[in-house]
């Protein structure tokens, strides 16, 4: 957060330089140890984009397949073909591509032998990057087959991660209307804008230091990040001191513009929600011409906008979910019954829709469609609906319309949760066995849903107490449930019931009246 001017960061994710050296992991593979060191001496003043390499050394086929299992990203391999048997380095490839499925380390086979393995046959035969003998491979010759690797490397290491990104922003993508799936969306926009300027380090793996922040006045509303970053959170952000981004974060804020120096990247975009605005916060070693800028403009403008358009999905379901249960109270007090009753069909209906499988999102409209299951009593007379005593045939018919004009209230509405309540006022009160109303529907006749709040809701009306009827004691209850399975209720709901019914006692001590 901004407090006395100063931004609140995790301090111990301060000190670490941004200028760090770093390697290209190169693995030699030859039993003549003479190799290893002449190889070492040609390449002893190799860089590429201002990386020296790092030489590993194995003698046998054996030793190079322990290496490669142990030590992550090595971006090439000399390999030669005769070392423990005459078609050692053959093998080696083998086991590199289709045991360890590695694809991406570049390998280049070089012997001594050149007549005992053909280079058309091995070329052809062999997921190999070049081949070479040993007596031709001068070092201007061996210089341009690394450089051409390891660019190939770098290349592939960046295709990957923009596949591998891309997969997790169209996963994400599906459900960014959930606030608590925006994380996983930014930190997926961080991993492909990462990819796509090559800015990762390609023998540590390391993700680029980088943050994505909420901001309002005086705290972070949310945040993602990657790289040193990675497991920051709001509360972090918002508690911990951060003396090397502040002055940079603070001057963009300012400016309400962006900020490119000492190999720090800040963007920073008002809001057209309550925030104040959102910032980027990037370390990076290389430096960013402005077609790297404008990328990294276009993904953090991107991002701000589908974090407010999640925001509003949010507010507005959060709405939604409100007025439902506002309603469905009113409803139920007009009937002198309480506010907890819909609480609890709720979430009845909402652990037997997990239980049955319904898929993630009818779970959850049942949940809000649920408490509006009796909405049609608004619609009874109060002489009907709160009179104390037994109801006669005729106030009975009556009553009994409370289901169809539910669904006539609900029907026209083309919002899923709607339609679902329209479903459930009106056939809630239909019985597995058919003798219910108000259509006499039967078995799978009847929605599922209906078949789930119908037993949800003599459950709960049950064990309450009523204008017309005491409160039934527990045993009572589950000795009628089971009666009626098959009658009233869906038998394999009736099963599901009990086989959750510690939890279902959960939410009725929990939320009772």
């Amino acid at each position: 957060m901004f407090k006395d001017g100063k931004l609140i960061l995790k301090e111990n994710l301060t000190e670490t330089s941004l200028k760090t050296e770093h390697f290209w992991n190169i693995l030699i593979v030859d039993d003549d140890s003479g190799i290893h060191e002449v190889t070492k001496l040609a390449l002893s003043g190799f860089e590429f984009e201002r990386k020296k390499c790092r030489f590993i050394s194995a003698y046998s086929a054996k030793e190079a397949i322990d290496i490669l299992k142990k030590t992550p990203n090595i971006a090439l391999a000399l390999v030669d073909v005769v070392m423990e048997t005459e078609d050692a380095g053959l093998n080696l490839v083998d086991q590199i591509r289709n045991k360890l499925k590695n694809k991406l380390l570049r390998i280049i086979l070089r012997t001594g032998q050149p007549g005992q393995a053909p280079e058309e046959k091995i070329i052809h035969d062999y997921d190999i990057n070049d081949y070479k003998s040993k007596s031709e491979l001068t070092t201007q010759k061996l210089y341009t087959s690394i450089l051409t690797s390891l660019r190939t490397y770098r290349d592939m290491v960046a295709i990957e991660k923009n596949r591998q990104g891309l997969k997790k922003i169209i996963s994400s993508s599906s459900y960014i209307e959930k606030i608590s799936s925006l994380e996983v969306f930014l930190s997926a926009v961080l991993e492909q804008l990462t990819a796509l300027l090559h800015l990762t380090d390609y023998d540590n793996d390391e993700e680029l230091p980088s943050f994505i922040a909420a901001i309002s006045e005086d705290k972070c509303i949310q945040i993602a990040g990657s790289g040193r970053f990675h497991n920051i959170d709001k509360d972090v952000f918002n508690q911990e001191t951060n003396k090397h981004i502040r002055p940079f974060v603070m001057e963009v804020i300012a400016s309400g513009d962006e900020l490119y120096q000492d190999g720090r990247y800040v963007i920073y975009r008002p809001s057209v929600l309550d925030y104040s605005g959102f910032v980027l916060y990037m370390e990076i070693e290389e430096d960013l011409d402005e077609m790297d800028k404008d990328l990294i403009r276009l993904f953090f403008d991107k991002s701000t906008v589908a974090y407010e358009n999640a925001a509003l999905t949010e507010e507005l379901e959060a709405s939604q979910r409100e007025i439902i249960f506002t309603i469905s109270e009113i409803a139920e007090q007009r009937s002198k019954e309480t506010g907890k009753h819909v609480k609890r069909v709720a979430l009845y209906s909402r652990l037997l829709a997990k239980a049955y499988g319904l898929s993630p999102q009818e779970i959850e409209s049942i949940y809000l469609a649920a408490p509006m299951h009796d909405i049609g009593k608004m619609a009874i007379p109060d002489e009907i609906l709160k009179k104390p005593g037994k109801l006669t045939d005729e106030e009975m018919e009556i009553m009994k319309t409370h289901a169809s004009v539910g669904y006539d209230m609900l029907k026209a509405s083309k919002r899923t949760i709607l339609k679902m309540s329209a479903i459930i006022a009106n056939e809630h009160h239909e019985k597995y066995d058919g003798s219910g109303y108000p259509k006499g529907l039967k078995e799978e006749e009847i929605s599922i849903v209906a078949r789930i709040v119908a037993l949800a809701d003599v459950f709960d009306a049950l064990g309450s107490r009523r204008i017309y009827k005491e409160q039934w004691d527990m045993d009572n209850i589950v000795k009628l449930i089971k009666e009626e399975k098959g009658k009233h209720f869906d038998p394999k709901l009736v099963d599901l019931f009990f086989e959750n019914f510690e939890e279902v006692m959960q939410i009725h001590n929990t939320y009772h009246d």
